[in-house]
């Protein structure tokens, strides 16, 4: 892999992205240039180590940012050939191109909005790399994230709490991959918080602790760590109020899973949200499994 010369790398990409109309030809260029600068020795010990995962160029991630960045104004003045160019890198089943067509979703016009929010969902149901489910939740939902949170936050919610329309005598196999397409929506809505709840412009939290609330009431050891993850910079944003919903949920329902949340948001909170915590989560000074 050779060293990157960032003048020559903006010369490559350059070159490449002249060819965003034409994604059969983008898609061999882009080959071309991720075989240039791609681990092919990490390549290979990744396919004996991780069979079940992608195919990987491993590319080094200024790569990555300079395709995108080059193609910025084409994602502006022309959007539906990169629309058509995402889903293109999307069906060549490997990492690099799966992250580059999340990122360039998130690079569309707010009026795509609807696309990127079909888009989305069915791309995670597709997805089994974490990498990707990031990207997914947050470069893909940018725009709509920063210009009509509401909208995004409408989307989460069905991401969240999807209807139940399982038809009675349903196939018990059927079940569980509707089981399975529920987590991975539930960890993109999960995950599609994070930037909101970082982001001091975002201010409609309220709505952030209904969706959150249901879940911490059945939270599943899939999703703990999701729904740690927005708990914790919440809870450092907004003390008062997680400290209250926990204290309020463990007496209702102080089942395991949410003294796991519990004990794992306690040191973002400030020392006096922490004790009356303290009390319901190591009652007798012992710790709760």
């Amino acid at each position: 892999m050779p060293a990157i010369h960032l003048p020559r790398l903006r010369q490559q990409v350059s070159e490449l992205v002249q060819n965003y109309a034409d994604p059969d030809k983008f898609l061999r260029k882009l080959q071309d240039l991720f075989a240039f600068y791609g681990d092919h020795t990490k390549r290979v010990r990744q396919r004996t180590m991780k069979t079940t995962g992608l195919p990987a160029e491993n590319v080094p991630p200024p790569v990555l940012r300079q395709i995108v960045l080059q193609l910025l104004p084409y994602a502006e003045n022309a959007p539906h050939a990169v629309l058509v160019l995402s889903r293109s890198l999307w069906s060549f089943a490997h990492l690099e191109h799966r992250l580059l067509a999340a990122r360039l979703l998130g690079k569309l016009p707010l009026n795509y909005s609807k696309d990127i929010l079909l888009l989305v969902p069915q791309w995670c149901l597709q997805n089994h790399e974490e990498s990707i489910l990031v990207s997914l939740a947050t470069h893909s939902l940018e725009k709509i994230q920063k210009e009509d949170p509401e909208m995004l936050l409408g989307q989460i919610e069905t991401w969240l709490y999807p209807p139940k329309e399982t038809p009675q005598g349903e196939a018990e196999h059927n079940k569980k991959t509707d089981t399975l397409a529920q987590l991975n929506l539930q960890k993109l809505g999960l995950s599609a918080m994070l930037p909101m709840v970082g982001s001091q412009d975002f201010v409609n939290l309220p709505k952030i602790y209904s969706l959150l609330k249901p879940m911490l009431r059945e939270a599943t050891a899939v999703l703990r760590p999701y729904l740690v993850d927005v708990l914790r910079p919440l809870a450092r944003r907004s003390p008062q109020e997680v400290a209250f919903i926990l204290r309020t949920e463990l007496i209702a329902s102080p089942n395991k899973h949410l003294i796991w949340l519990a004990r794992r948001t306690l040191d973002d909170l400030p020392p006096e949200h922490q004790a009356p915590l303290r009390a319901l989560i190591f009652p007798q000074s012992k710790e709760n499994e």
